[in-house]
């Protein structure tokens, strides 16, 4: 179905149970799956994004019973097409039990998916970028209104304009004015600049082993992806100077290492930091990091943003799993 389909579906009460978004455009992608996922109102969700996606969880967790819910969700983050003959499996589940709900969310924008659509039969819909700015504020108006934002055209134009017309940033700037009027005054005056989402955090949780993942997303929707791996780079380069010192010397001096004597408490947060990771783990987070960049920086038909996320992932398991 198009666009206009899905959003007149989105009004009725009797919405399926399962359904695929795809295409060109990662924002329509995340804002609809949304919209979708208010709809189902399930008990119990299993999310998979990238290279956690694993067809035998997932099909346990659709076709085994519960003793805490009735209603499951199953959401995939996919940037490659499962098995054919899987998404056969996984719909079907959904098809035998209205209690089972799946949503797939596909970033791969280089082709149409014959057989991804044959799998869900009429619920789907592919998306491709907005062709004017008319159609990209009326986008932006979606999101407004979610964010229960009562804003102006003008102001929503004035938005998408100071940043670019990149729609993850402008709505990010929106979620700012969440429960307020916003207008063309309002953006001149508090929109100037992009508000970066906390790095010091994301940083802080992946080296706790917790999850990343909202964190994550809320630094890219704001962040240029090779800014964002430079600074991580950055980061992992101090720690590993430190552990490398500590190493040769058996034991630590900031201010020679550093060049400057940190604050006393963040001395020694850096320090157990670096020490908590063995050498051989930087080089895999240095390998990681420099393959992430050269693939961002050379492969024209990447879409960097699933792929960043996908490679976080992985260096989250990496670290998870290292003992």
């Amino acid at each position: 179905m198009y666009k206009k389909d899905l959003q007149g579906l989105l009004y009725k009460d009797d919405f399926p149970n399962f359904f695929a978004l795809y295409g060109a455009d990662n924002f329509q992608i995340e804002l609809f799956t949304k919209f979708i996922k208010e709809k189902f109102k399930v008990d119990e969700s299993l999310k998979m994004y990238f290279e956690e996606y694993d067809f035998n969880r997932a099909v346990d967790f659709l076709s085994l019973g519960s003793l805490f819910s009735t209603t499951k969700l199953l959401e995939l983050k996919l940037s490659k097409k499962p098995a054919s003959k899987e998404l056969n499996n996984l719909v079907e589940l959904c098809k035998k039990n209205k209690d089972n709900f799946f949503i797939l969310e596909l970033y791969d924008e280089n082709s149409k998916q014959n057989d991804l659509e044959k799998a869900f039969e009429t619920n789907f819909v592919r998306f491709f970028k907005p062709n004017s700015p008319r159609e990209a504020i009326e986008l932006l108006e979606l999101k407004a209104k979610d964010l229960n934002v009562n804003a102006t055209q003008n102001a929503l134009f004035a938005l998408y304009e100071i940043f670019d017309e990149n729609l993850y940033l402008a709505a990010s700037e929106l979620a700012k004015f969440q429960g307020l009027n916003l207008d063309e005054n309002n953006v001149k005056i508090y929109c100037s600049s992009v508000n970066l989402g906390s790095f010091e955090s994301f940083f802080d949780l992946l080296l706790k082993k917790a999850d990343i993942r909202i964190e994550l997303e809320k630094i890219l929707d704001n962040s240029n992806e090779i800014a964002f791996i430079n600074s991580l780079y950055n980061e992992f380069y101090r720690l590993f100077k430190i552990a490398l010192f500590a190493k040769i010397n058996g034991r630590v001096d900031l201010k020679e290492i550093l060049n400057y004597a940190p604050p006393p408490q963040v001395a020694k947060n850096l320090s157990t930091l670096a020490l908590s990771l063995k050498l051989e783990q930087y080089k895999e987070i240095f390998y990681i990091l420099l393959k992430t960049e050269h693939s961002i920086k050379t492969k024209s038909n990447l879409i960097k943003k699933e792929f960043l996320i996908s490679q976080m992932l992985k260096l989250s398991r990496f670290l998870k799993a290292y003992k």
